[in-house]
């Protein structure tokens, strides 16, 4: 019984050292293609054996990766690489990673202080309600079916069940109509 254990326990530890044998250990940095600064919080993914990790504060990263494996390098405000490795011909102790910055345009925006809240309360109480886009010719009935005043509810309280009663209750948007129209009563806007 002890040899067949000794034998397993051998078997395991060969099969353990070959398979270390497949994954090596990659160290590096990442840094900006421009200005050569460090680039913190990178995200590399090692698409064979799925493994990663994130560069430090320092940019400096190390991880394990197979032979001929492809890192997936990204980052917010950089351009995502995919680098493929060749292990004989690269140093696993000092690898650089030059990242490409990502410009994205936004359009101008213009931003006008208002000088007081009540100003402001009632420029937003007298926001019209947009129309959907309507493409003339294919639904002209559109606005009779979307603007018709909704017909009134019944008093008697057995038409409804309690579940619906409920939901008309506190439903959101008709939170924020009852709200909006409580606004126009007090500043004594007509709708």
């Amino acid at each position: 019984m002890k040899r067949l254990f000794i034998t397993i326990v051998i078997i395991l530890c060969g099969f353990s050292i070959v398979a270390q044998n497949k994954y090596f250990l990659l160290k590096g940095y990442v840094v900006s293609a421009d200005s050569l600064s460090p680039i913190p919080n990178v995200h590399i993914l090692s698409e064979l054996s799925y493994y990663g990790t994130t560069s430090d504060h320092n940019g400096i990263f190390s991880m394990l990766i197979r032979k001929n494996d492809t890192l997936r390098i990204s980052s917010v405000g950089f351009v995502t690489q995919l680098l493929p490795i060749n292990y004989d011909s690269i140093n696993t102790n000092n690898y650089l990673i030059k990242m490409e910055i990502d410009t994205i345009m936004l359009q101008e925006v213009d931003v006008f202080p208002y000088l007081d809240y009540n100003t402001v309360k009632k420029i937003v109480s007298e926001i019209p309600i947009e129309k959907p886009f309507v493409i003339k010719g294919v639904n002209d009935d559109i606005e009779q079916v979307i603007y018709q005043k909704p017909k009134k509810i019944p008093d008697d309280k057995g038409v409804l069940s309690p579940i619906q009663t409920l939901y008309n209750r506190f439903n959101k948007k008709e939170r924020l109509k009852r709200k909006m129209e409580r606004n126009r009563r007090k500043l004594g806007i007509e709708s």
